[in-house]
């Protein structure tokens, strides 16, 4: 005789809410697949104080493709992983040129956190080609090529590894899946202001350097000017950021330094631009590299304070102007150390040349107080430095030259 099982109805109402939240905001856009919502398989293939681990990809070429990853936690540095129990969980999304950061993965596990580190080239962990990963034409990522099928595009690959990584990371018994995170470097960062818009299962995302309206001004607008003028269209309409980031429904940090030789301030500003929910952290003399990128503390403690409930970065208000005056408000819960006025006063329209100062300014009455800006200013903002050294801003404020 079949014996018959009865699934209570609060299960299925369970399943159900869970269905809505791992569609996230996907769905409607070019990676709404039946793959993308399922936690992909995955083999471990080492045993360290990181994993290393191959998990399977969006389909490829007609078949399922290969990801390296490594995944560390406080449990594979010590271990014992009886000991990982409802971590907070970060998802760490390399630049141009990189791969699965082992150091990466592993800065975050000593923070307390798990985290997963993906490669989106098609490498192993000795960066040579994985067998059944994405093939790179002469060892070159082909960052923009649009081709006639859509799952042979490296973006379209690339933003669908970074979400099936995080649907593994969630899945994993030793991770509360309500308690996610997102940072990527350079092209990662690109990813993530993408990804901030499309899937909201993420609890804040900190892309470092990289962001949308690269068709407006950036390193990338020359690969993209070669392009035939319906492929541009194409590749902007899928891919750009400011396609998706101005949907996103978590707090995003956005970092950058004032002379980044990739991503420009009036790209990079009209893509916070879209966000209501942000913080921003613009540094003169930032290099761009991924352990430049990674090193920024601010990022840590962003991501800290919405998963695990710390003290949150300070935040400047909008600029006020009032008898003279200019004034921003901090939001801040540890004291403010120094504040500044750091501005340019060239003209030159290559922004990433030009030269940038400093200078300190009054904090009172939990403002940012200066009597007036010097003349000949083109753009400034005002930024503050916390009691342990992290530094934010306020908008860039563009002064109209004649």
């Amino acid at each position: 005789m079949l014996t018959r099982y009865y699934i209570p109805i609060y299960i299925f109402i369970a399943v159900f809410f869970w269905l809505q939240s791992a569609s996230a905001q996907i769905k409607g856009t070019i990676w709404d697949t039946k793959e993308i919502y399922k936690v992909p398989n995955y083999e471990t293939i080492s045993t360290d104080s990181a994993i290393g681990i191959v998990y399977q990809g969006l389909t490829y070429k007609g078949q399922s493709k290969n990801v390296f990853a490594y995944y560390a936690s406080p449990g594979t540095l010590s271990g014992d992983r009886s000991k990982d129990k409802n971590l907070p969980a970060v998802v760490l999304v390399h630049g141009g040129g990189g791969t699965a950061f082992k150091a990466w993965a592993i800065l975050w596990a000593k923070k307390g956190y798990a985290a997963i580190a993906m490669d989106l080239r098609g490498n192993d962990a000795k960066k040579q080609h994985l067998a059944g990963g994405f093939d790179e034409p002469g060892s070159l990522t082909p960052y923009f090529t649009i081709t006639p099928n859509l799952n042979e595009q490296w973006m379209y690959q690339a933003v669908g590894d970074v979400i099936l990584a995080h649907n593994l990371i969630r899945s994993f018994a030793a991770v509360d899946s309500n308690r996610t995170a997102l940072t990527g470097i350079s092209w990662g960062g690109i990813i993530s202001c993408s990804l901030a818009g499309i899937d909201n299962r993420f609890k804040a995302v900190v892309p470092v350097y990289g962001c949308g309206y690269l068709f407006h001004n950036s390193a990338m607008l020359k690969e993209l000017d070669k392009l035939s003028a319906s492929d541009k269209a194409t590749w902007v309409k899928q891919y750009d950021p400011s396609q998706y980031v101005g949907k996103a429904k978590m707090p995003v940090l956005f970092i950058n330094g004032t002379n980044d030789g990739h991503f420009y301030l009036d790209s990079y500003a009209k893509t916070y631009n879209m966000v209501k929910d942000k913080n921003l952290s613009i540094k003169i003399g930032l290099k761009h590299n991924h352990s430049y990128g990674w090193g920024n503390d601010e990022i840590y403690h962003f991501i800290n304070s919405y998963l695990n409930g710390t003290a949150s970065l300070p935040k400047l208000g909008a600029i006020e102007m009032k008898k003279g005056s200019i004034t921003s408000k901090i939001k801040t819960v540890v004291p403010i150390d120094q504040a500044y006025l750091n501005y340019t006063m060239d003209t030159t329209s290559v922004l990433k040349d030009r030269k940038w100062e400093r200078k300190v300014v009054t904090i009172k009455d939990h403002k940012v107080w200066l009597s007036g800006l010097p003349d000949g200013i083109t753009i400034w903002y005002f930024s503050v430095i916390d009691k342990r050294g992290l530094q934010v801003s306020g908008e860039l404020q563009w002064m109209v030259v004649n």
